[in-house]
């Protein structure tokens, strides 16, 4: 595990990278990954397994989602998040397609959303307001999430490369419109799915604008 920022983490990688945020009144997850014994280490760092309260989802691939419903066993009173239109394939079975997981051989097990976003939303989580941004593109519900700390704008954009699959109902125009609304954030810090974690501000602003002109409809 390594530290951002002040209370802001890089839990690990497993198939994505999965990041951490204490709020000061229990423990934020950006995404849950695929492997659970991972999160579990984190009692080795100095912080707790049992105060994670919160997970958000930022869409419905099963690399980010694939232990929710171990994790929602573990912890019964942890909460998840994610936009609505990727709400279908999170709580509901079969939509192997649409969450990925038959491109790893695997079934996706459904977990209950707490809470499904509609439009842009600002949870205020214990000391952090967590902007949840919808950027539609890699799927119909991709959400990307700001969160503040030390003066510094961190943003949680999973999957910003892609990829576009019609199974995933992938949108290239819409990506576009997204990563336009990304590159207006200004961010300082960017922590991508797959691809690390960029700073300062103009790596992040080369990195989007990067797979922004890749990705053209």
């Amino acid at each position: 595990m390594k530290q951002i920022l002040k209370n802001i983490y890089h839990v690990g990688d497993n198939e994505c990278s999965v990041y951490l945020v204490d709020s000061g009144q229990g423990l934020v997850l950006i995404d849950a990954g695929m492997d659970l014994d991972m999160i579990r280490r984190i009692d080795d760092h100095g912080l707790r397994f049992k105060d994670i309260r919160h997970c958000i989802l930022t869409h419905c691939h099963i690399d980010h989602t694939g232990i929710c419903a171990a994790l929602s066993r573990e912890l019964p009173d942890l909460r998840f998040y994610a936009h609505e239109l990727d709400s279908p394939p999170i709580e509901e079975p079969g939509h192997d397609g649409r969450t990925a997981a038959s491109w790893y051989g695997l079934t996706y097990e459904p977990v209950t959303l707490y809470q499904r976003f509609q439009s842009d939303t600002v949870l205020r989580l214990g000391a952090y307001d967590f902007h949840c941004i919808h950027t539609p593109g890699h799927t119909p519900g991709s959400i990307s999430v700001l969160v503040e700390s030390e003066g510094k704008k961190v943003l949680f954009g999973q999957d910003l490369h892609g990829p576009f699959d019609p199974h995933f109902l992938s949108d290239l125009e819409a990506y576009q419109r997204s990563m336009q609304k990304l590159l207006d954030l200004q961010a300082d810090i960017l922590c991508e799915g797959h691809y690390g974690i960029f700073q300062p501000s103009d790596r992040v602003r080369r990195y989007i604008e990067d797979h922004k002109g890749r990705n053209r409809p």
